[in-house]
């Protein structure tokens, strides 16, 4: 049975582009497509370890290892109290911000949509800035219980899954990938 007899006007149907044309997805952009779901997974991990490591450890305790001295000094067990609510309501909501851009990112790039891979570079470099240096400066690694030691080492394979989806989603094999698409979609 030919195309045109199951065209119900007998005709083929018109393709500006033919899509038989562009060849195989190149290895990088199935890579910058993949690697999101782990990326995503490492994030709500490390994002539920650092709650739980939030409502296990003694309020005095947390910010004494989190606040400067001078700032510790004049905090009431109240102040102390609300200061914990406000930081367990912003683990809850960055969490959750998170997740809802990870997904907008990864079905954006499962549709091989160009803004979806612009939005995610975008993320991932404001990700290796905070969490790098964060990372690099502020942790005291000498003195980790088991459970921060745990999310550091997961932060640390973050960062190094994050720099290595920068590098397939930026190759240019990528980028050609992602433009033959919008051209397509357009």
């Amino acid at each position: 049975m030919s195309e045109a007899s199951e065209n119900k006007y007998g005709t083929t149907p018109y393709s500006a582009v033919d899509r038989s044309t562009l060849g195989e997805e190149p290895r990088s952009s199935k890579l910058t497509k993949t690697l999101i779901w782990p990326l995503l997974a490492l994030n709500v991990l490390t994002t539920i370890l650092g709650f739980i490591h939030l409502q296990t450890v003694d309020t005095t305790e947390y910010y004494n290892q989190v606040l400067p001295p001078e700032q510790m000094q004049g905090m009431t067990p109240e102040l102390l109290d609300s200061m914990h609510t406000w930081t367990t309501m912003s683990f809850i909501g960055f969490g959750a911000l998170s997740v809802i851009l990870f997904l907008i990112v990864g079905l954006g790039l499962r549709a091989t949509k160009t803004w979806a891979r612009f939005l995610g570079i975008v993320f991932a470099v404001l990700f290796i800035l905070s969490e790098g240096l964060s990372l690099l400066f502020t942790v005291n690694y000498g003195e980790l219980a088991t459970i921060e030691l745990v999310t550091a080492v997961l932060s640390w394979v973050a960062v190094l899954l994050t720099i290595w989806w920068i590098i397939q989603a930026m190759n240019k094999q990528t980028a050609r990938w992602f433009g033959l698409h919008r051209r397509l979609q357009n």
